[in-house]
């Protein structure tokens, strides 16, 4: 991706996978809250946990966002699917293979994968 503003960091990773876990908003409100602590994130609002599940016919799970001093996070969940997809945004450096070894083992993946997105120089 073209860097429109290189004198800002910002660091984009999706994380995508198979869940084997009882995702409820309990669970999501947790693992958004160890998450920031995981990666050494100030949390400013949330954790935010929601339902679709009276609104759609098409999805049906639980998703989350929180906001850090240093941006969010975001993941939204497909019960029936037992799918996930996690987006991290940040203006502060983290360690990603912390943050796939965190969701692997939280959520118990069968299959996870990721993707950083890159900015040319």
């Amino acid at each position: 991706m073209r860097n429109l503003k290189p004198e800002i960091f910002r660091k984009r990773v999706v994380v995508e996978g198979f869940y084997e876990v009882e995702v409820d908003e309990e669970f999501i409100e947790s693992f958004l809250i160890e998450l920031s602590r995981n990666l050494g994130m100030e949390i400013i609002v949330g954790p935010i946990v929601f339902s679709p599940d009276r609104y759609s016919k098409l999805h049906h799970g639980v998703g989350g966002y929180m906001a850090w001093v240093g941006s969010g996070v975001s993941i939204y969940t497909w019960r029936e699917h037992r799918f996930f997809t996690l987006d991290v945004y940040s203006c502060i450096d983290f360690d990603v293979a912390r943050l796939v070894s965190y969701v692997s083992s939280k959520l118990r993946c069968s299959d996870i994968v990721w993707c950083e997105v890159g900015y040319e120089d």
